[in-house]
């Protein structure tokens, strides 16, 4: 890894803490990019013209311009402006442009605040043809759509998967676990090796679900009704999910009281005193950054989460772009979000900004096929899920938080946690 790609990324995850925007699959298929009173003028191939005002945040904000020059000399009669602005505060900033009629063209937006951008009336249903929802990843395609309307586009993605001490391992005899059953003996004989605990597991810090919620997706659980009006945690699949999560714990592979900050924990990992995390690509550079390259390379390996009794289910993440309701230009804004997906122009952002493509065949790229972190994150990627695109999701997350915290600390059995959690999810309801 190269030292901007190392900056980058650390300074990425340490702005990230556990504030971590993206998602992915909803709990619905995939499904035609517009619904019945849902569509848009079909957008033909003639070249863009006019200025495209573009959002866009954090590091792509700041970036975007670097791979938008391209676009421009495509269609020399366009002009794209981009406007860098805070993850913090941008689905205000957007809400209140909706409010006030002045939005630009289009925007970026996490996928975790999909719904509620199309609650404050904000984005266009994507145009019918305008891409191929099936050169997507699923669960990047599927968390771009609300009711079966497509109302954005995936732009890049993220997944889950396990980084481990591979000279432990191999020193112990074991191989990367493919399944629950196997992560006890995995973990055990990491610590037979040396290390105090063989994973580490976020423990009710903000955003802890996005690390939990993942075993009780391969538990079986669907914690949203099919029909989208109903929460559905209080589960035998949910309960064996969240009863995996303690077993980490009470097994004594993780400590009661883990990490609150993305970063914080590698030290531990370098020095051998915690043998593997489940993470995301930042991990390499925060990797590196703790032990140096050369204890990356021969120290580190990675695989695909292990498999409960329904799968080895990640959770995914990126980003999409948008078209607003109210843009000027719609037309110039739905020709750039398609340049956007075209998969060589996703492996030129790639090499730009480090996200990793949304479309499929764009990870056919050497510099993304050829590293063996990308190469088991496209596997993972084929199962992946994210929690469903509802308004209300931000507090039923903050009550799973809690009740994650509850189990870990042995408050709560996952049978008591998961009825807390349901009743005050449907006391909260699924909104609008």
């Amino acid at each position: 890894m190269n030292r901007r790609a190392l900056a980058a990324s650390i300074s990425t995850a340490a702005a990230l803490t556990l504030t971590l925007t993206a998602c992915g699959r909803a709990d619905a298929p995939p499904a035609d990019s517009s619904a019945p009173g849902e569509t848009t003028a079909a957008i033909d191939d003639s070249p863009a013209t006019g200025t495209i005002q573009v959002w866009a945040m954090g590091t792509e904000g700041e970036l975007l311009d670097q791979l938008t020059a391209d676009f421009e000399a495509d269609n020399p009669d366009a002009t794209v402006e981009v406007t860098a602005v805070p993850w913090s505060d941008y689905m205000t900033k957007i809400q209140t442009a909706v409010a006030s009629g002045s939005t630009p063209d289009m925007t970026m937006v996490g996928t975790t605040d999909l719904a509620a951008a199309v609650a404050a009336d904000a984005l266009a249903p994507v145009p019918e043809g305008l891409i191929d929802a099936s050169a997507f990843f699923e669960g990047s395609a599927a968390a771009a759509q609300i009711d079966g309307t497509m109302f954005a586009v995936p732009w890049y993605v993220e997944t889950r998967v396990m980084f481990y001490r591979s000279d432990l391992a191999e020193a112990a005899g074991v191989e990367a676990p493919t399944t629950w059953e196997e992560t006890d003996t995995f973990f055990s004989a990491l610590e037979d090796g040396g290390a105090e605990y063989g994973t580490t597991i976020f423990t009710g810090a903000p955003n802890s679900y996005q690390f939990v919620l993942p075993f009780l997706w391969q538990g079986g659980a669907q914690i949203l009704s099919d029909d989208g009006t109903t929460w559905t945690f209080d589960t035998p699949e949910a309960e064996a999910g969240l009863a995996y999560y303690q077993s980490l714990i009470t097994d004594g592979h993780t400590a009661q009281n883990g990490p609150t900050n993305i970063g914080e924990v590698e030290p531990d990992i370098v020095a051998g005193n915690v043998g593997s995390i489940i993470s995301g690509p930042w991990e390499s550079s925060l990797l590196v950054a703790a032990g140096g390259q050369d204890f990356y390379d021969n120290q580190i390996a990675v695989a695909p989460l292990p498999a409960g009794p329904a799968g080895n289910t990640s959770w995914v993440g990126g980003a999409h772009m948008g078209v607003f309701k109210e843009a000027q230009n719609a037309d110039g804004a739905w020709k750039l979000v398609r340049w956007l997906s075209e998969p060589e122009v996703q492996q030129k952002w790639f090499d730009i900004s480090f996200d990793l493509p949304s479309v499929a065949t764009a990870w056919d790229y050497s510099p993304i096929a050829d590293n063996p972190m990308y190469s088991v994150m496209r596997e993972q990627l084929d199962d992946t899920n994210s929690p469903p695109a509802v308004t209300t999701w931000p507090q039923v997350a903050a009550e799973m938080d809690a009740q994650i915290e509850r189990v870990a600390s042995g408050a709560a059995t996952p049978a008591e946690a998961l009825a807390a959690l349901q009743a005050e999810a449907e006391s909260i309801g699924v909104g609008d």
